[in-house]
């Protein structure tokens, strides 16, 4: 069989004329030298409005809605690549390739024009399903949380152990001490112990910060004073707090800064249940709970003299140490569903997140814990102008970005001209904000060889 020899001229005419993307050639001044067929669908003008006239001229007609990026190929003498819009309602992505001679003359410069409107389309779509599915996942946490016990909102393991503990000891008058960083929801934990206690009923629920009331008032406050006890005390004197917490629960919170001087005091409290108010002789007899609360090493504390060593292990009968809110991560979402909702009816609100900006909360290492969660929640229900609040609102920043940079450093079908200059300047601007390469690989969420790859392939 014979094949009929197609002139190279005439094969790479057919070739680019039926090309699928757009393509313009054009020598160094602008003038149009070839358009195809692609092309004209895609601008909507006539072969006759390009072919033998200058670039300018058509961009002076107002086909883009923003400057050409082949006259910025021209002028800059390098590749250039940008979005474009047509007067057509056409999205396009443009490459413009500036052709040199063997003596760095630019000759020619051509133009390759793809579509990008079907896409966008698409991704507006994408946004739309995941507004709605943003909502619909809220309502979800929403109706699951009707379930939870009080104020607990939790899905964890280890948390609902502690839940289970606290309800077995609940009916008991044990001494119990939370342990835990500050934020982690102590004050919520010894309130449930209260409220499965036969106290509910018969006392009140007390909670005092020991490191919120001046040192030379804490007696006073604790155990009250009589009649003229000190300049400036009421006639009638005052009852203290273990005298309001009789047959309740009294919750010591931030325990570790009670002053080493009132320590013996308290402990003589904790084990007889009496004591004398400050100026008084007689003995008041209290039936007091005690639930303490700290966030620091009391261990440590006692070695260092700090804290009394008897106090310590008549507090510490059954103690519970709180996770960190970055150890029970499976409660996050649950937690943002539950202040968003307290929120969005307290400001008279609608807000809701998107799934992407719920995995970066979600990934975030929280170190200001459940406190640190409701504030960032309340701040976006108030700050943010949409009803749908998307990573770009998060006040996050660096977590925001290493999430979208491993997805794009993981795409190895990421492959056009754009997209290896844009990988190739984040990497750039990462490694130099860093300062290395293994604590930008960190932040990336790629493994330290990957990102070694990564520079290997850009030349970096």
């Amino acid at each position: 069989m014979e094949f009929t020899r197609i002139p190279d001229l005439e094969l790479y005419r057919t070739i680019v004329e039926n090309f699928h993307d757009g393509i313009l050639a054009m020598n160094q001044e602008g003038k149009i030298l070839l358009v195809n067929q692609s092309m004209l669908k895609l601008s909507g003008l006539p072969r006759e409005a390009y072919t033998g006239r200058n670039i300018k001229d058509i961009v002076e007609s107002g086909i883009f809605q923003k400057e050409s990026v082949t006259l910025r190929a021209i002028q800059e003498k390098q590749t250039v690549t940008d979005f474009q819009q047509y007067q057509n309602g056409r999205t396009v992505l443009v490459t413009a390739i500036p052709i040199f001679d063997g003596g760095n003359r630019l000759i020619r410069v051509l133009s390759i024009t793809h579509d990008i409107t079907d896409q966008i389309i698409m991704k507006k779509k994408v946004e739309e399903i995941e507004r709605l599915s943003a909502k619909y996942y809220m309502e979800l946490l929403s109706l699951r949380q009707h379930h939870s016990k009080r104020g607990i909102i939790t899905a964890n393991r280890l948390m609902k152990e502690i839940i289970d503990l606290i309800h077995h000891i609940g009916p008991t008058d044990s001494t119990v001490l939370l342990l835990g960083e500050s934020g982690v929801g102590k004050d919520v934990l010894a309130r449930e112990i209260h409220e499965t206690s036969k106290r509910k009923d018969s006392g009140a629920f007390i909670k005092v910060n020991c490191g919120a009331i001046p040192k030379d008032l804490l007696e006073s406050e604790f155990f009250g004073y009589d009649t003229g006890a000190f300049t400036g005390a009421k006639k009638e004197g005052k009852p203290g707090l273990f005298e309001l917490a009789d047959q309740g629960t009294l919750f010591l919170d931030e325990i570790g800064e009670f002053p080493l001087y009132l320590q013996a005091k308290l402990l003589s409290v904790l084990q007889d249940q009496q004591f004398t108010r400050v100026g008084g002789t007689k003995v008041i007899q209290v039936n007091v709970r005690i639930v303490a609360a700290t966030n620091r090493d009391l261990e440590s504390m006692v070695l260092r003299g700090e804290f009394r060593e008897d106090l310590y292990y008549r507090l510490n009968v059954i103690p519970i140490q709180t996770p960190a809110l970055r150890e029970r991560k499976d409660d996050i979402p649950l937690l943002i569903g539950h202040f968003l909702q307290n929120f969005n009816e307290e400001y008279n609100k609608n807000k809701s997140f998107t799934m992407d900006a719920m995995d970066i909360l979600c990934a975030y290492h929280w170190p200001g814990n459940i406190r640190e969660l409701s504030n960032i929640t309340e701040r976006l229900v108030l700050t943010t102008k949409n009803d749908v609040i998307e990573p770009k609102d998060l006040p996050i920043a660096k977590q925001h970005t290493g999430v979208s940079l491993s997805k794009l450093l993981r795409n190895e079908d990421t492959k056009s001209n754009l997209f290896k200059s844009v990988e190739k300047n984040l990497i750039e601007s990462m490694i130099q904000r860093e300062g290395s390469i293994r604590k930008a690989a960190k932040v990336l969420g790629v493994s330290h060889t990957t990102l070694i790859r990564k520079m290997k392939k850009h030349g970096l």
